[in-house]
């Protein structure tokens, strides 16, 4: 049968596809496309990745708009764009950011080694994307944030990589995080949200904080690491866009950073869209919450919140 088909003039190529083709191949066709050329994870490797083009990756706390996001730029067909890719590395992340932890201040092992062991972990977790996005020629962008923590190996494994930091207002994080249940046992992910490390003043008080306490807590630390990770990485690596503040000039400089190709009316059409908005849980807006609800989260927040321009009080 392949010889036949040789001789029809398809090419060698086509005749190895064909040879490899399977039920697994046939679902990865549907899901990126048909391959334009040939190429393994061994491929990608031997250039140091450097053969993916500008693949881009979106830092947040998530509940920041990601999925809202993944709409908008899919809408440029040349980018395969994911928001929860499987494996989601949800635990995974949190056990980056333990490893960076001990490469730091307690020093237990080396920042080089801690970053080839994240660099192994998620290369074993995005290899389908990464190799796919390669062998079809588009390229691949991931608005998931269970890969925040994996910044700075992601910086280091992908030269041309580029990073989206989305933040929006704490109060407004916090808010839809209890409203889908995080740190709580109504949530199935939560035993894979980051906590405070031993020894420090929140790991103390961790048992006795209040669920406004413990998103305040994940808030600052997140957008705390990803703000060092931008000081480390370069400015011009980083788009940085304030989800509470949603219009169209932040919407325009984010497409034009990423190298979209969507059209302004796309743009503004994709804009009066919601996508993924919590139906469900019952918390109050934060300019309804009482006096209290609005310290715990101003004695965790203030000081970043200011550097974002949120200016958070207890009256």
């Amino acid at each position: 049968m392949t010889d036949k088909i040789e001789k029809m003039g398809f090419g060698r190529r086509a005749v190895t596809f064909l040879r490899d083709l399977s039920v697994e191949n046939l679902s990865l066709i549907f899901e990126f496309g048909i391959p334009r050329r040939m190429g393994t994870i061994f491929t990608l490797r031997e250039t140091s990745f450097g053969e993916l083009n500008r693949p881009v990756f979106f830092l947040s706390t998530g509940r920041c708009g990601t999925n809202w996001f993944q709409a908008l730029l899919s809408l440029d067909k040349n980018l395969k764009v994911v928001h929860e890719p499987q494996p989601n590395l949800a635990f995974q992340n949190k056990f980056a950011r333990r490893i960076l932890s001990l490469a730091g201040d307690a020093n237990e092992i080396s920042e080089e080694l801690a970053l080839e062991a994240m660099k192994e972990i998620f290369t074993a977790g995005r290899e389908k994307y990464l190799r796919y996005c390669y062998k079809t020629k588009r390229r691949f962008v991931e608005t998931n944030h269970y890969q925040t923590f994996f910044a700075p190996a992601i910086a280091q494994l992908i030269p041309d990589s580029i990073f989206v930091h989305v933040y929006r207002h704490p109060g407004e994080f916090v808010r839809s995080a209890i409203r889908r249940g995080w740190y709580t046992s109504d949530n199935m992910s939560s035993p894979a949200f980051p906590e405070p490390f031993p020894g420090t003043y929140d790991y103390k008080k961790w048992q006795s904080y209040s669920l406004i306490q413990k998103n305040a807590w994940l808030w600052r630390e997140t957008n705390m690491f990803i703000e060092n990770f931008k000081k480390r990485t370069g400015q011009e690596r980083v788009f940085t866009l304030d989800f509470s503040n949603f219009n169209i000039t932040n919407i325009l400089g984010l497409v034009d950073f990423a190298g979209a190709d969507i059209s302004h009316s796309r743009i503004k059409k994709q804009m009066n869209r919601k996508v993924n908005v919590q139906k469900t849980g019952d918390f109050p807006k934060y300019k309804d919450w009482s006096n209290l609800q609005k310290k715990e989260l101003a004695d965790i927040c203030t000081e970043l919140a200011l550097t974002y321009g949120y200016k958070l009080s207890a009256d």
